[in-house]
């Protein structure tokens, strides 16, 4: 079972790939990012590389917890700062927040919970290796 902390990393680095190579394509494709704003390529670019940059580090803390351990809690800090967002902005429009806030959880909110349970097994893993 100690493949499903993977699921997490693999489900970063493909969306942020794609958000890279083919941002025009995912853009229209995810739920409620049209009603974000126009769509802006290079924005679109920049949040994949901050996608992909969090999918190497958490996969860098799961292969290695004692050096990889900062990287991963930097990767969890954006992705719960990304959720806070999320959390806040639904609750400052005219429409009803919760079937917002209900679309946004698999692909923000839950990405940040288990970016943090991920950060805590490995600062477990690696007070272990430590001691």
């Amino acid at each position: 079972m100690r493949w499903v902390k993977w699921i997490l990393p693999a489900i970063l680095a493909v969306n942020g790939a794609v958000m890279i190579l083919v941002p025009a394509w995912w853009y229209p494709r995810v739920p409620g990012v049209i009603e974000t704003g126009a769509f802006n390529d290079h924005f679109v670019r920049d949040i994949g590389a901050a996608f992909l940059a969090c999918a190497l580090a958490m996969g860098w803390a799961l292969k290695d917890p004692v050096r990889g351990l900062g990287a991963a809690a930097a990767s969890a800090t954006f992705l719960c700062l990304h959720a806070v967002i999320h959390l806040i902005m639904p609750f400052c429009g005219t429409s009803v927040p919760w079937p917002l806030l209900a679309r946004d959880f698999p692909g923000v909110f839950l990405p940040a919970i288990l970016s943090v349970l991920i950060v805590r097994s490995c600062r477990r893993r690696a007070a272990k290796v430590e001691a």
